[in-house]
């Protein structure tokens, strides 16, 4: 009788516990959608800078973020409504050829300096095979796309310059660099 008796009280118990994930997870998403810009100003200036430094956590991190999926919407114009097809295809092309190297890479994020209220100075260190690379990563950048904070466009391009110099004489690049020049 006790057996059932327990076995009934962990069923509740884990009947329960599961109700109260599915409601908060449903509290969570709902909580997401109501959520406000997080502008690199004022109150919220302290978590765009975190989020700042997630997006390039996401993007130069290969060990935590191997896969191109888990990096294109942290990275401008590779999704949401300003996504750039042609871009996004150079980018995954660059990553699978890059994958080996990618995953001993990482990144430092050293100083975020707020232009305004959705855009961003970022200097970062890249650091490879868990040496800080100092001197080797181009002046970077962040915009706010929506509610996200991305890396920016230009600085994705002049990353892949590094490997590569002739992607901004042409194609995507070359049109995000003459447009950032304009």
């Amino acid at each position: 009788m006790r057996k059932r008796a327990g076995a009934l009280c962990i069923a509740v118990l884990t009947a329960a516990s599961l109700a109260v994930g599915v409601a908060g997870t449903a509290g969570a998403s709902t909580a997401a959608k109501k959520s406000k810009k997080i502008v690199c100003a004022g109150k919220t200036k302290a978590k765009a800078v975190a989020a700042i430094e997630d997006a390039y956590d996401h993007f130069l991190n290969g060990a935590l973020y191997p896969d191109a999926a888990d990096k294109v919407g942290f990275i401008q114009y590779l999704s949401g409504t300003k996504e750039d097809a042609d871009l996004l295809a150079q980018y995954e092309a660059s990553a699978a050829a890059n994958a080996e190297a990618a995953s001993t890479t990482g990144v430092e994020v050293d100083e975020v300096t707020c232009n305004g209220k959705k855009k961003a100075s970022v200097d970062f260190t890249l650091v490879l095979g868990g040496t800080r690379a100092d001197g080797l990563a181009p002046p970077g950048a962040a915009i706010l796309e929506g509610k996200t904070w991305k890396v920016t466009g230009l600085t994705l391009c002049n990353l892949q310059a590094l490997g590569d110099p002739t992607v901004l004489e042409t194609g995507p690049c070359s049109d995000i660099v003459l447009e950032e020049l304009a």
